[in-house]
């Protein structure tokens, strides 16, 4: 920062503002004694027909000693621009607003006020000094963004593909559980299939034993039907074998009897009529 321009260089008419010249004096001391009534006191210097530009300057300094009132010392430095011919005191304004600007970071405009300060005065080493700065400010500022965005990019890679390996982890989960629920429903139709097979085969063993029941029986009768074909068969009327029998049985123990009758009476002597019971 420069110092309060005390030295007025310019001629002083005869009708010069006493009073607007007393108020740049009065804030010169006020400024160096740390008061802070000598931006004000400046800004009534302004009056002055000849020295309104020095006394916006030293307004401006003056703002620059307090940090909230960056703004208000730049329309002051902007004031001393119109207002000044002088071209070192153009430079110096133009130079303390890229100060102002950079205090608050803001490298772009900055940097154009330091070139508006060497444009003015292609002398001015402390303008160009911070110019130079400022611009390797701006290129760390551009480094550090370009790391920051390459960063930001990384993440938004690393992010995107732990999503895609999720979606695909997610997929292979999804295609598990179908092949599981695949592999299930085929287990139960196959299961089915057999229980259905076995039914059918219980069935099947059961209308086989029934056809060989059945068969067994149809034989059984017709065996049946078959032997009584044979047997004789009684005529009505007619005496069966087994009358005949007990019939000849009969005749048999009669004519023992007989024959028993006969032999007593030869031995007894005498004659008897033999008769037959039949």
């Amino acid at each position: 920062m420069l110092a309060l321009v005390t030295c007025f260089n310019c001629s002083w008419s005869q009708s010069e503002d006493y009073a607007a010249k007393a108020s740049i004096i009065d804030g010169i001391r006020a400024f160096e004694a740390g008061e802070d009534r000598a931006d004000s006191l400046f800004v009534l210097g302004e009056r002055h027909s000849d020295l309104a530009g020095l006394s916006a300057y030293n307004a401006g300094r003056s703002l620059l000693e307090k940090s909230e009132a960056g703004q208000e010392a730049r329309q002051a430095f902007q004031r001393a621009i119109k207002s000044a011919s002088d071209q070192q005191l153009t430079s110096d304004a133009w130079h303390n607003i890229g100060n102002s600007l950079l205090m608050e970071q803001d490298l772009e405009n900055a940097i154009e006020a330091y070139k508006s300060a060497l444009r003015a005065n292609p002398r001015n080493e402390a303008a160009r000094y911070n110019l130079s700065y400022a611009l390797r400010q701006q290129q760390d500022q551009q480094d550090q963004q370009d790391q920051q965005d390459q960063q930001d990019q990384q993440d938004q890679q690393e992010q995107q593909d732990q999503k895609d390996q999720q979606d695909q982890e997610d997929q292979q989960d999804q295609q598990d559980q179908q092949d599981q629920q695949d592999q299930q429903d085929q287990q139960d139709q196959q299961d089915q299939q057999d229980q259905q097979q076995e039914q059918q085969d219980q069935q099947d063993q059961q209308d086989q034993q029934q056809n060989q029941q059945d068969q067994q029986d149809q034989q059984d009768q017709q065996d049946q039907q078959e032997q009584q074909q044979e047997q004789p068969q009684q005529v009505e009327g007619q005496i069966s074998k087994e009358d005949m029998e007990r019939i000849l049985e009969s005749l048999e123990r009669g004519e023992e009897e007989v024959q028993a009758k006969l032999m007593k009476a030869k031995s007894q002597g005498k004659k008897k009529k033999i008769e037959k019971d039949w």
